[in-house]
């Protein structure tokens, strides 16, 4: 029968609030005002049902009470909060989860390795260690490796500058090997690129000879020259 009272004494408050959306917020707010005085009450001494009944009777006049309300849960005011919190939720959506995503992906470039083949074994690796500015992006070459089968992978990273304003293309390598003889010797190849802002790659050669000679990475308008037989390395930014 108290609750039935509690309900009928909010529902009383609330007929005087013109903004429904708020009604939520306010009743739960109000019940838990009543719960509070109530649990008062009753450690005062008071039974539970009296405590329930005087509760009500503490708030004071429903209509008093239910106008202030809708002066401070205003229609006006309440649409603008509505459309305010609205607007600040699209902004999180269009602009802070892209953001989460971008800095997700360059923390898992960044710890990305590379995985040689299982079934093949390696028959030597070099270190080349070297990096070149190309626009706004920065090229990281990393080490070469040549195995059993005749397949030579370059492993390589990328930067980009975040603030940059020039046009965001995609930097990757491609490959080309020579024999001693400056024949293109190049049988076919592959790879892969991942990341945008800090990338990580991969390419490769297939069949490529023991007696290869030179093998150049191209990049834009970079050049990088490697002479297989002594390590060399050359580029034509030099």
């Amino acid at each position: 029968m108290e609750e039935k009272r509690w309900e009928n004494y909010l529902n009383e408050v609330l007929s005087f609030v013109k903004f429904k959306y708020d009604h939520r917020a306010i009743r739960r707010e109000l019940t838990e005002h009543m719960q509070d005085l109530k649990e008062d009450l009753m450690a005062e001494g008071m039974d539970e049902a009296a405590a329930a009944y005087m509760a009500v009777e503490y708030m004071g006049d429903a209509a008093e009470i239910g106008q202030a309300l809708d002066k401070e849960h205003g229609v006006i005011l309440g649409w603008i909060w509505r459309i305010t919190r609205t607007a600040a939720i699209i902004l999180i959506v269009v602009n802070i989860l892209p953001m989460i995503t971008f800095v997700g992906g360059v923390f898992s470039n960044l710890f990305s390795e590379y995985e040689p083949p299982e079934d093949v074994a390696e028959v030597w690796h070099m270190e080349l260690d070297r990096e070149y500015q190309i626009y706004d992006d920065t090229l990281i070459l990393g080490d070469i490796y040549y195995y059993e089968d005749g397949m030579m992978d370059v492993v390589y990273r990328t930067k980009r500058n975040p603030f940059a304003r020039s046009i965001d293309w995609t930097l990757s390598i491609n490959l080309g090997i020579w024999d001693a003889e400056g024949n293109d010797i190049r049988k076919g190849g592959g790879g892969f690129k991942q990341g945008g802002y800090y990338g990580f790659g991969v390419d490769h050669l297939d069949e490529v000879p023991t007696d290869a000679k030179t093998l150049k990475i191209y990049c834009g308008d970079l050049v990088v020259t490697v002479d297989l037989e002594t390590g060399e390395v050359t580029d034509n930014e030099a």
